[in-house]
């Protein structure tokens, strides 16, 4: 193959799947596709939080990442699972096991898609395999149902949901939000920046009107929610000593505020972490702040002369300093974007430059029963919509069937 130009794809997640699938039907028969996780599987964090409370959604996070599953029969692109980059070099790229006989891999483009990091159920851990993944899942399942008093800390849209699926499974469960923030799904005021360094992404405003509409479903179905207010972890016996999941028995959780809350199982539904270590590794003149500088081609740029990662490195969804939410919707545009600047550079024609569109939803289903929600259009604005409408659209399948399962355009059909 020494006669093909590569592109690497680092991460099989929404971001890197859809850039190969962007690219098969375009990329000229002169290069070829090279998509490298390090997992075996992909994972759908959208059907995460339900996957830890109902019993037999733990099957629906998990396909297998193959060359079958991913590219059609007699493909020249291949797809690397379980095979992690360890570095960045300018031009080729080091794997931690070999591919094709060598460990370092020459690449024409290589695009960094490889997201974020966040606490259980969201992403699976480390590097463990399908099945521990589909175990540890059980078990949150279990230590939920056992639960009498769950305490939520974060009252984002990822905490709100999962007291959302908790309530609908076991509605007799009593659920607590502690949420920093002057509002559900508002975040507090930044912290003051002396040095006037770049700051990390931050997620874009919430319409208030949604925070409020959460905020009455909330004392509908009786969750309780403390605002602007910090669970502080304690060595004292008896006392929340800072430890995720299931707790033993009945903890007291100590607030900021001199309140306290009881609690037999703690969800931790804040750090969400992007995955630059890469790139920090290589170039930190290629950061703002805790994201990958990219221009207006989704190109990495630096502030380092001699940086490696210039010309030839991409960064798209969550790792990106793309602007707009960091969500599996953004991440779908910049792959769709950059397919059509990679071909171009293919072809050495000039690209047309990126910018995502301001058209995005954010729909917060409350389990199967419930959900709110908005679009927002470029020249409408903030359009809500009824809940039978948010509910149709994500609280059922939770886009596993038209999100999750469309991924996979390979020869082997995955259902």
């Amino acid at each position: 193959m020494s006669d093909v130009h590569n592109i690497v794809i680092i991460g099989a997640s929404v971001a890197g799947h859809t850039l190969a699938n962007s690219l098969v039907p375009i990329i000229p028969a002169t290069h070829r596709i090279i998509l490298v996780d390090a997992l075996e599987f992909s994972y759908w964090p959208i059907s995460g939080l339900r996957a830890a409370v109902v019993p037999g959604w733990e099957k629906k996070v998990l396909r297998p990442l193959t060359q079958d599953t991913v590219f059609q029969k007699d493909s020249p692109h291949r797809m690397v699972p379980g095979n992690k980059v360890i570095e960045l070099k300018k031009g080729s790229v080091i794997l931690e096991k070999p591919f094709e006989g060598s460990t370092e891999l020459s690449f024409f483009k290589c695009i960094i898609a490889t997201g974020a990091s966040q606490p259980v159920p969201m992403r699976p851990q480390g590097r463990e395999g399908a099945a521990e993944a589909e175990a540890r899942l059980v078990k949150m399942q279990e230590d939920i149902k056992q639960a009498t008093k769950v305490v939520i800390i974060g009252g984002g849209p990822v905490g709100v949901e999962m007291a959302g699926e908790i309530h609908d499974m076991y509605p007799d469960t009593s659920i607590t939000i502690i949420h920093d923030g002057p509002a559900l799904l508002q975040s507090s005021p930044p912290v003051p920046n002396p040095e006037d360094t770049p700051s990390p992404w931050t997620m874009p405003p919430v319409n208030p009107k949604l925070s409020k509409a959460l905020s009455g479903l909330m004392k509908e179905i009786k969750i309780d929610v403390i605002l602007d207010d910090r669970a502080i972890s304690s060595d004292i016996p008896g006392e929340w000593d800072g430890s995720i999941g299931s707790q033993g028995g009945i903890k007291e959780v100590k607030l900021r505020s001199g309140k306290s809350v009881e609690t037999d199982f703690v969800f931790l539904g804040v750090g969400n972490k992007v995955n630059v270590d890469l790139v920090k590794r290589a170039d930190t003149g290629a950061l703002a702040g805790s994201l990958i500088h990219v221009d207006e081609y989704l190109r990495i740029t630096s502030t380092s002369p001699e940086s490696p990662l210039k010309e030839n490195y991409y960064a798209i969804g969550d790792c990106s300093s793309t602007p707009g939410w960091k969500t599996s919707q953004g991440a779908q545009a910049d792959a769709q974007g950059l397919a059509p600047i990679i071909v171009a550079d293919c072809k050495l024609r000039p690209a047309k430059p990126y910018k995502r569109s301001k058209m995005h939803g954010l729909f917060i289903p409350i389990g199967t029963a419930h959900g709110r929600g908005y679009v927002t259009f470029p020249l409408l604005g903030d359009v809500f919509f009824p809940e039978f409408m948010v509910k149709k659209a994500k609280g059922t399948d939770l886009f596993f069937t038209g999100g999750f399962l469309k991924l996979f355009q390979g020869a082997e059909s995955v259902e």
